[in-house]
């Protein structure tokens, strides 16, 4: 099963549909024949964009095999949808490419178009947020009715949701993203008018500079969380519980841990059971652990990020619970670099002084 993961891993930060979409998404369109071209920036910088596909490979980690069956489908449903719904936005424009125009030379131009996705997911359609705006449906069968994209720009401007907030796993894993690499509200949306217009009382805007240092400090950390992967304290296994408890307790008593403490009760939640196959609570991590069933920080990384992975599915990318995942989850990284960190010059420590104690042994050795 690592073997798998790793080779999923590698998929997905290399050619996933999901990593494509993204840098597709950053890109500004360009049409030769129509001698048009975008003057604004790319939506995601470059420094973020070569970053992108390894992070979301990174928050694949842990995840078990059915969900990034599931990631993968929906990946390719989404990328499916918003080429559609991108043709229906160029029509509107006026804008027509090259490769478009040479296939309406070969095809009818009566022909009506048909849902690529020819394997349906089997993800259910829920009556809990976040609700999915028609004629959208997740469950539906190809050529009855049932079209995973907005066939017209009225219904795209009537709707916050874009196709990514369309399909629950994809969108869970998007919405772990955090600043600055987290990506753009859809425009005109509620959730984005709520963010630009909500200013906390007595807080100052940052300046300039100050915004681009916290852009700095976060990309360098997400280039840490990277790198630990090549950490071999990160995946070793540790020789009993001590330092992992330690790190659970310091991760369990951040507030925002509190709703993560227990199991989800499927009453307070309905459909929770039939969405979320794989749950995962703080209390649970913690007997896995005494049981020694989580012996690395890989290890409990990995299953805390699936709890984030849950929450997120359920609730929506842009919910309040997402915020506060999104919250949690940055608490989470810093405690376990921290951690590793000292487990690492620890090592090391001991490492010289063995060494150290070892120099006058060999000496005498020499001298004899």
């Amino acid at each position: 099963q690592t073997s798998t993961m790793a080779e999923a891993d590698q998929s997905v930060s290399n050619s996933s549909p999901t990593a494509e979409a993204a840098s597709a998404t950053s890109a500004s369109p360009i049409h030769p024949e129509n001698n048009y071209q975008s003057n604004h920036p790319p939506i995601i910088p470059e420094p973020i964009r070569e970053l992108l596909p390894a992070t979301l490979s990174r928050l694949t980690a842990g995840l078990p095999m059915h969900e990034l069956d599931i990631i993968i489908k929906e990946a390719t449903a989404c990328e499916d949808a918003l080429e559609r719904e991108i043709e229906t936005l160029e029509r509107e424009l006026g804008i027509q490419t090259k490769q478009k125009k040479s296939n309406d030379g070969q095809q009818s131009s009566n022909k009506e178009p048909t849902p690529s996705n020819t394997s349906p997911l089997k993800e259910p359609t829920m009556i809990s947020i976040p609700l999915l705006p028609m004629p959208y449906q997740p469950g539906g069968e190809p050529g009855k009715g049932h079209i995973n994209y907005l066939n017209s720009v009225d219904a795209m401007l009537e709707t916050e949701f874009a196709p990514p907030d369309r399909y629950f796993t994809v969108s869970a894993l998007l919405g772990r993203l955090r600043d600055p690499m987290k990506l753009p509200y859809p425009p005109n949306g509620r959730v984005l008018a709520s963010k630009t217009t909500t200013v906390a009382k007595g807080k100052k805007n940052d300046t300039p500079e100050q915004e681009k240092k916290k852009k700095r400090l976060a990309l360098e950390k997400q280039k840490a969380l990277l790198l630990l992967d090549r950490n071999d304290i990160y995946h070793g296994e540790q020789p009993d519980t001590t330092a992992l408890l330690a790190l659970y307790k310091k991760i369990s008593s951040h507030r925002t841990a509190v709703v993560f403490r227990k199991p989800v009760n499927p009453a307070e939640a309905p459909g929770y059971k039939e969405r979320i196959l794989f749950p995962m609570d703080l209390s649970l991590i913690r007997k896995m652990i005494v049981a020694r069933m989580i012996k690395s920080f890989s290890s409990l990384h990995q299953r805390v990020g699936l709890i984030c992975h849950n929450c997120v599915k359920f609730n929506g990318r842009e919910s309040d619970y997402a915020v506060l995942t999104r919250d949690f989850e940055e608490h989470v990284d810093d405690k376990v670099l921290e951690a590793v960190k000292n487990a690492t010059a620890a090592a090391v420590a001991a490492s010289a002084a063995a060494s150290t104690a070892a120099a006058p042994t060999a000496l005498a050795a020499t001298a004899v």
